[in-house]
């Protein structure tokens, strides 16, 4: 595998911000954080995957002219959405990794 470049390193902290808070931009880089990043990846295709069939608020209108456009628009959504995380599941799946990936970052 090749050495992780320091743009790379300054990359994926900023991502593990998003996603764990500002701490995250001081942890170090190395092959254990990418591989629990991997899992987080995994651990939270399911929730994105059902966060497409989430129907969209209801604003006005027909009730059933509503049902159909959401139907419709859930299956486009997830055709669309293929390789895509919502955040809010990469933040759910992380909520108890924090700690983990701490730890990781310090070579622990």
């Amino acid at each position: 595998m090749d050495p992780i470049t320091e743009a790379e390193k300054s990359e994926f902290r900023e991502l593990l911000a998003v996603i764990f808070g500002d701490q995250a931009l001081q942890w170090n880089i190395n092959i254990k954080v990418l591989e629990l990043f991997g899992q987080l990846m995994q651990s939270s295709e399911s929730c994105s995957r059902y966060m497409d069939l989430v129907p969209r608020p209801f604003v006005a209108g027909s009730v059933i002219q509503w049902a159909k456009k959401q139907a419709r628009s859930a299956i486009i959504r997830h055709l669309k959405n293929g390789g895509e995380h919502y955040l809010i599941c990469l933040r759910a799946a992380g909520l108890g990794r924090k700690t983990e990936f701490h730890m990781a970052s310090q070579g622990l």
